[in-house]
């Protein structure tokens, strides 16, 4: 070994660079929990600032001293565990779940096929066995971990499409026929995106209304089932969003359920950030029926406070997750038809998997469901006072009153005000904010009208904090 290989590997080194940065990353944590006024959620810098300052100091590679590195990377980045923080789905990593996850960084192990993945394989299948409990689904269900919604979509709908099309899709192609998944108008773009990947088209994609809950209408499902057949599209399946992104609206699942047994459809949930209520018993009736979905999806990096990206592609019959795949890989396994739940490989888009079902499994081990009931329970709860302060306020409105999930779309408004103006003065709150730093936030439309919105990921996060963003908007419609 070389001196420079054997200084990378070197033990000791490890050890003295692994405690700096805990120590590190310990009063980063202390700081989020008690952040003091000057603390930011975000140090703007431009897209070009950044690009030119990470350039030079490559180009001055190599550098002595690690801690730097670390130290620069941890101002910044999106500091996601400040209490300020509303923004983008995804999870405030607890220390434990980033602590197993470097583990399995430096153990580093294929998860595709047994031979490499060994426990990891196994816990990940213990992990699904659970979930699947959680549904309400017996012993024959299974599933595995992948990485994202979209992913995680994408492989529930083609193995959707191949064991309804009635022929073996994988190899013989469309054959000139048009298939097509109805979906709710407020479904995430994955599930368009995924039947698109699959060579369906637009066509293959049918979108349903939604009602003043911006929950699907299944009354409405049934015209557009028999209109599609009119049209020569063969619809194999409909798609139920658990919650829709933008307004966190459940669709009903049970009602959805009644229509897919009645045509003899799939029946697939979109619960990748919504799903996580199976852990609560105060919210789990928005899952109300899911335990007649033949497929599901949920993201562990949403609500679950673990790293991203862990994506549970769950299936009802484990029988039909063997069916999405057919390809020969004699070098990883002799038996390519066997049902082998330990070769992941074989029901995957991913081969070279990473070892994600570490940070789930030792976060659950430690603490139980208890921790994720509880976060799933407060983040929500939050959300809904967070509405009723907002219908409080003359100068803002919400989309819903009474929100299902912990997003929250609302506006500053001032009477009087036309829609163009709304949309200018709103666009312009949320650009100002994230380069100021104080609190991130992000926008969404609905219904063609711009909205401010926030995401209560953060375990953090309290009314005080919701309030002083009210107060921040307002300061800032005060000088755009």
């Amino acid at each position: 070994m070389t001196d420079l290989l054997a200084h990378a590997y070197d033990p000791d080194r490890f050890r003295r660079q692994g405690h700096q940065l805990i120590d590190l990353l310990a009063g980063y944590f202390e700081k989020m929990l008690h952040p003091d006024a000057d603390e930011k959620v975000l140090n703007y810098a431009s897209p070009e600032a950044l690009f030119q300052r990470w350039k030079e100091d490559l180009e001055n590679a190599p550098h002595p001293q690690e801690n730097t590195f670390f130290a620069t990377m941890l101002h910044d980045i999106i500091h996601m565990h400040h209490p300020k923080y509303m923004g983008h789905q995804t999870s405030n990593v607890a220390p434990l779940a980033a602590l197993a996850e470097l583990t399995g960084a430096v153990l580093d192990p294929g998860m595709g096929v047994y031979e490499q993945g060994t426990s990891g394989v196994a816990i990940e299948r213990v992990l699904s066995k659970k979930i699947g409990g959680l549904i309400g689904w017996d012993d024959r269900c299974d599933g595995f971990l992948t990485s994202g919604g979209t992913l995680g979509n994408l492989t529930a709908l083609l193995c959707a499409r191949q064991v309804m099309a009635g022929d073996d899709v994988w190899e013989n192609g469309l054959q000139g026929k048009q298939y097509a998944f109805m979906v709710s108008e407020q479904a995430h773009y994955s599930v368009a995106r995924a039947v698109k990947v699959m060579g369906m088209g637009e066509r293959g994609i049918i979108r349903v209304p939604v009602d003043q809950y911006y929950r699907m209408r299944t009354d409405l499902l049934d015209l557009h089932f028999e209109k599609a057949k009119k049209e020569g599209v063969e619809v194999l399946g409909v798609v139920a969003s658990s919650c829709a992104t933008a307004t966190g609206s459940y669709d009903p699942i049970d009602a959805i359920a009644d229509f897919c047994e009645a045509k003899k459809i799939w029946l697939h949930v979109d619960g990748a950030h919504g799903a996580c209520v199976l852990f609560s018993k105060k919210y789990r009736h928005l899952l109300s029926g899911i335990d007649r979905a033949d497929s599901v999806i949920m993201d562990f990096h949403k609500m679950l406070l673990s790293p991203k990206l862990i994506t549970s592609v769950l299936f009802k019959n484990a029988e039909h997750s063997y069916q999405t795949f057919a390809q020969k890989a004699s070098y990883l396994w002799d038996k390519d038809e066997g049902r082998e739940w330990f070769n992941l490989g074989k029901r995957t888009f991913e081969l070279t998997k990473s070892f994600m079902s570490i940070r789930v499994y030792a976060l659950w081990r430690r603490y139980g469901e208890a921790i994720f009931e509880q976060n799933v329970d407060r983040l929500y709860g939050l959300a809904k006072r967070f509405s009723k302060m907002i219908a409080a306020q003359p100068d803002f409105e919400a989309i819903l009153e009474n929100p299902e999930s912990n997003i929250v779309c609302f506006r500053y408004l001032q009477v009087g005000w036309p829609e163009e103006k709304m949309e200018k003065i709103n666009l312009l709150v949320r650009e100002r904010i994230v380069r100021e730093g104080r609190f991130f936030i992000v926008q969404t439309r609905v219904d063609g009208r711009l909205y401010l919105r926030v995401s209560l990921m953060n375990p953090f996060t309290t009314e005080k904090e919701l309030t002083g963003l009210l107060e921040e908007i307002r300061s800032v419609c005060a000088v755009v």
